[in-house]
């Protein structure tokens, strides 16, 4: 590539557009099915679920801990027969892979304060999108402070409140929280021209408006069951008592939880309102659509959803400029096109960067996926 680092502008006004097309997104998979949970009762009342309750027996994910994009391949390797996923002919039309949580970093952007870095992988002419520690992030989780880990085991132990095991068991907040337990839903959509599948954590289906069976176990049946169930999001947030918390809830909050929620097709949020001692007292439904309505003056879903079609479209064709200057512009079957890889990084308020990046300093997509993904095309 160019010394010169191929820049995409962020600024909010460039992107204030109609919303672009967006498919609904359909579930084709899921993962970690022993941990899928329920919402039997869902409404709007006072509590007082206590967040500290056995948190010094919490089982926390280790800081260290990168799962890089491991359980979705592991996925997308299991059923890759199955969603006959094949090399394109033009990397116009290659598959995006990602994580749920890298498509709403991105959608966030135009807004965005701190930096952030994907590696985008190109491979046997689809794109796996990864997103990586910036330096001041790994700081920050090597020297997370005791408050920060309270609470994040505060969200946990909310959802222990609200979701059971079963559809007609009752929640069990009474037993430790492991926070490495998550089910998870793999998606498929379209935004404009671009194919993307991704993997997203679901909190649970709601059972409060019509009796939900307990789910099958065998894959095609799992498959056909999620395709009717509505979810629910979970999230706490402190009380908003000030006009200074009312802001940054509108600023902050609700655009990274609209974004979370739309992405995955879920309506409805639940939030357990606390005080500062982790005492939820109070549960509220709020409407997902209503969230760009109460925050219009600082944020836009147009603006969200049209940077992240035009960074999919900046990705593919700093590859295509990657391969013409490897290759020149002869025609390439990109099957045979060995494993590229490019950095993606953002200037807060200015632009994202493209430079180059050596995927073996920072494997994404391990060996054994790298030697056995695709090989049905060959047969």
């Amino acid at each position: 590539m160019n010394s010169q680092p191929e820049l995409l502008l962020t600024s909010a006004t460039i992107y204030a557009k109609p919303f672009p097309k967006f498919g609904r997104p359909e579930i084709i998979g899921y993962i970690g099915l022993e941990n899928l949970k329920y919402a039997r009762k869902i409404s709007n009342k006072t509590v007082n679920f206590d967040l500290n309750l056995l948190v010094d027996e919490v089982q926390r994910k280790p800081p260290e801990l990168d799962v890089k994009l491991d359980r979705l391949i592991q996925f997308l390797s299991n059923n890759e027969k199955r969603l006959n996923i094949t090399t394109p002919n033009k990397l116009d039309s290659a598959t995006i892979f990602c994580y749920r949580g890298l498509m709403t970093c991105i959608t966030n952007t135009p807004y965005e304060t701190e930096p952030w870095i994907i590696v985008a992988l190109l491979f046997k002419g689809n794109i796996y999108l990864c997103a990586r520690d910036t330096y001041i992030k790994k700081l920050k989780k090597k020297h997370m402070s005791d408050k920060d880990k309270l609470f994040t085991s505060w969200g946990f132990k909310f959802e222990q409140y609200i979701l059971s095991d079963k559809p007609n068991v009752k929640p069990n907040p009474n037993v430790p929280n492991n926070e490495m337990e998550e089910f998870s839903c793999v998606f498929k959509t379209t935004l404009n021209s671009h194919k993307i599948i991704y993997a997203a954590e679901m909190d649970g289906i709601r059972c409060d408006k019509k009796e939900v069976p307990e789910a099958p176990h065998t894959d095609d049946d799992v498959l056909n069951y999620l395709q009717d169930k509505e979810f629910i999001e979970l999230k706490t947030n402190r009380h908003l008592e000030f006009p200074h918390q009312q802001k940054s809830y509108r600023q902050y909050r609700t655009k990274k939880w609209w974004c979370q929620s739309f992405l995955v097709g879920i309506d409805t949020i639940l939030c357990g309102f606390r005080n500062d001692n982790g005492i939820v007292e109070k549960l509220q439904t709020i409407n997902v659509k209503d969230l760009p309505k109460m925050s219009k003056q600082f944020w836009d879903p147009n603006v969200c959803f049209n940077f992240l079609d035009t960074f999919f479209v900046h990705v593919k064709t700093c590859f295509i400029r990657e391969m013409r200057r490897k290759y020149g512009d002869k025609d390439i079957d990109l099957k045979s096109v060995p494993l590229t890889s490019l950095k993606f990084e953002l200037v807060p308020n200015m632009c994202v960067e493209c430079i180059n990046y050596e995927h073996e300093d920072d494997p994404i997509l391990p060996d054994w996926f790298l030697t056995t993904f695709g090989k049905h095309q060959e047969i």
